[in-house]
């Protein structure tokens, strides 16, 4: 078992796009001997990190890890593939998917298991950013990763198979979700003649400071705004002017959301609130 920062240990990485990448560079700052293989490098380069391209290479994988950085729909497919044997703790870095994708590999031997950062991980990124990671696996498996999960400086929590579409659409709403809650906002913002880019650049700050909120503060006290003051006048005028656009349906839902919230707040008194219950709900 990895105890503390990990010295001269060796893992195989198979994939080197954007988690690939962060990966194995967190890998190799933590002490590690990380090979990695992929098909095609394009021209990629990794300081500390020994990259291998076209066919798998002889004797790989031979590390005591074995980490999948692949699409969800190829990891059963590279699973086997790979020549590994008994002992070697293989695991994919996929957020849905199970562990029954790795079943090629526990048939030879492998402990099987899986590593998700929770995070995202920009273009370019030579490293993970601190983080929660999901974590599954064998007995075996499970516990040398969350091991090595804090050697990397990650926060470890186990989430079971059988939870794992929860998991990764929790996940997904908040991160992507985020995304596309954007994209409405920044299209409200062109019909007052912002064009996207500027939108974009307007509301970062705003997005950045509700994040803040939420890590300074939490949930509820996070929230702040019309719902959270019980403002039923300024919640019935956006959604007049909302009406009829792709993004009245979102408000509703996203502010039937903060509703529940103020409520928990405290803050607005509860005939206040329930107004602005009828008016969402019309």
């Amino acid at each position: 078992m990895i105890k503390g920062a990990p010295v001269a240990r060796h893992a195989d990485i198979v994939g080197y796009g954007r988690m690939g990448r962060a990966l194995s560079g967190s890998l190799a700052r933590a002490g590690f001997r990380v090979r990695v293989w992929t098909p095609s490098l394009r021209g990629r380069e990794a300081e500390g990190i020994e990259l291998c391209e076209g066919p798998i290479p002889p004797g790989f994988p031979s590390g005591e890890f074995v980490f999948l950085a692949v699409s969800d729909r190829a990891i059963p497919t590279v699973a086997r593939s790979l020549s590994v044997r008994e002992g070697q703790i293989v695991a994919h870095l996929s957020g849905a998917a199970g562990l029954d994708v790795l079943e090629a590999a526990a048939a030879c031997g492998a402990e099987i298991g899986s590593l998700h950062p929770l995070v995202s991980v920009p273009p370019g990124a030579s490293e993970l950013s601190p983080c929660h990671a999901a974590v599954d696996g064998t007995e075996t498996a499970r516990r040398a990763l969350e091991d090595l999960a804090r050697a990397l400086g990650l926060r470890p929590f186990f989430v079971p198979p059988e939870m794992r579409g929860l998991y990764h659409a929790a996940a997904s709403l908040a991160a992507n979700g985020l995304v596309a809650l954007s994209s409405l906002a920044a299209r409200l913002f062109e019909r007052l003649g912002v064009a996207r880019p500027e939108a974009v650049e307007a509301l970062v700050p705003l997005l950045g400071s509700a994040v803040d909120a939420l890590r300074s503060r939490g949930l509820p006290a996070a929230l702040t705004g019309p719902v959270a003051r019980g403002d039923a006048e300024t919640v019935r005028r956006h959604l007049q002017v909302l009406e009829s656009t792709d993004a009245e349906a979102a408000y509703r839902a996203l502010m039937l959301e903060a509703l529940a919230l103020s409520r928990e707040l405290g803050e607005a008194s509860a005939e206040a609130l329930d107004a602005i219950a009828t008016l969402l709900k019309s």
